[in-house]
């Protein structure tokens, strides 16, 4: 109990001077205060997306599978381009899977059932340039079976 006593006695005092109490000594201190913080979320990855296609076609379900097909690796159905993505990493911990799963939902909004030529690399080293060091860059394309 004597040690619950000792924190809250350390948090009272340290709060002072957030609330606006000073301690008025004979000569200048400072009273240091610490305050937990809970990481906050990262932001989104931006997504940029571009129809390729004459047609439109109508969003898929929230549901509906989106399958993923990396670069030089082609899928066995044949297929129509609808259009491109693009997802850039908004944090150097943003990994490539969150990417993949932006891309696919992207993807099912523009009527895809697959995107594919799916390239991840660094932002600062894509063609064009898409963003700074450490950040990934997803480009992809999206498909719909014929």
């Amino acid at each position: 109990m004597a040690t619950r006593s000792n924190w809250i006695s350390i948090m009272l005092l340290c709060t002072l001077p957030a609330v606006g109490v000073g301690v008025r000594t004979t000569h200048s201190s400072f009273v240091a205060s610490f305050f937990y913080a809970c990481a906050g979320s990262e932001p989104a990855p931006r997504v940029r997306t571009e129809y390729t296609a004459a047609s439109r076609p109508r969003p898929r379900p929230a549901l509906s599978p989106v399958e993923v097909y990396e670069r030089g690796r082609a899928p066995a159905r044949r297929y129509q381009l609808v259009g491109r993505v693009h997802v850039l990493a908004s944090s150097g911990r943003t990994s490539a899977r969150e990417l993949t799963d932006y891309a696919s939902r992207s993807a099912r909004m523009m009527g895809g059932d697959a995107i594919v030529d799916v390239s991840v690399c660094d932002a600062a080293s894509a063609q064009p340039r898409a963003g700074d060091v450490g950040l990934l860059c997803l480009t992809a394309g999206v498909a719909r079976w014929e």
